[in-house]
């Protein structure tokens, strides 16, 4: 009898406290995850590499750079951005390997982007709590537009410089000034002020192109390309003082055609929460209702 008791009360008192649970669960309030939306623009430099550049990163490879973007943000590590960038990238042989020095060979470019990019900000980044920072890794897409160039030429593209869009060359197409680009990059933000976002961001992008430099496979015939092009289109792919016999380069590299071009940006800019919605955690600031908002 006195463990039918027991097991009686220990029923009544399980299910009370269930009761209790499932009634606290029902009247609790949503957890708030943190969302911000901000606005901004920077300034910054440009930079190319590819066959007229002797390293990654050469000073006089670099240019200005201008930049707008929107970011959202969700949670206290993801955020998006929509980005947009004018600058302007070059390339000199004056400047490049001394063996190939002799080539001759430079551009410049105006460059457009509209880049989507995700970043990831390690440990946390909120708006919430001023002075707050955060180191943070970026990844995306881009579509970038570029028109390479030379003093004294004018566009190159439109000259067939190694043949391309030529009927005597089938086999090289003519490449479009409109690309796909890969941004990745690391960059660092903080809170200096009221709704304020300072940062700094350096991103390489990785193309699917050679011809950011109109350089990439070897010398088309000077005589197909008299033919076709005239004679500004010989002097614009031919501007070296290599020796070749009969002064006929056909055949011979101008480029190397096994890797891709790149170029990167660096920035630092500064945005301006338009919004941003604090989240509940009570046991990490200790704050009734979540984090301090300004």
């Amino acid at each position: 009898m006195k463990k039918i008791i027991a097991l009686f009360f220990a029923t009544i008192f399980s299910t009370f406290s269930f009761a209790q649970k499932s009634d606290l669960i029902k009247t609790e309030k949503p957890h708030k995850i943190y969302s911000s939306f901000e606005i901004g623009g920077g300034y910054g430099e440009s930079h190319y590499y590819g066959d007229l550049s002797k390293g990654f990163f050469q000073l006089k490879n670099m240019h200005q750079d201008l930049c707008a973007f929107i970011r959202y943000q969700r949670g206290r590590n993801w955020a998006v951005k929509l980005m947009y960038n004018k600058g302007q990238i070059s390339g000199d042989d004056a400047y490049n390997k001394a063996a190939l020095k002799p080539r001759n060979l430079r551009f410049f470019s105006p460059l457009k982007e509209y880049a989507l990019m995700a970043e990831y900000a390690y440990p946390e980044f909120t708006v919430c709590r001023q002075y707050n920072w955060s180191p943070y890794i970026t990844a995306g897409v881009a579509l970038f537009k570029f028109q390479p160039q030379a003093n004294g030429f004018g566009d190159l593209h439109s000259l067939s410089t190694e043949g391309e869009g030529l009927p005597e060359c089938p086999d090289r197409k003519m490449y479009s000034l409109t690309q796909i680009g890969i941004p990745v990059g690391v960059g660092i933000k903080f809170i200096p002020a009221k709704r304020i976002i300072l940062g700094a961001e350096l991103a390489m992008r990785k193309t699917f192109t050679d011809y950011l430099d109109d350089v990439s496979t070897t010398y088309v015939s000077p005589a197909i390309l008299l033919q076709e092009k005239g004679e500004a289109a010989v002097k614009a792919a031919y501007r070296g003082s290599y020796k070749y016999p009969n002064n006929d380069p056909t055949g011979q590299n101008r480029g190397n055609s096994s890797t891709k071009d790149w170029y990167c940006i660096f920035t630092i800019n500064v945005s301006i929460a338009l919004y941003y919605d604090c989240f509940t955690e009570q046991h990490r600031y200790n704050d009734v209702g979540g984090c301090k908002s300004f």
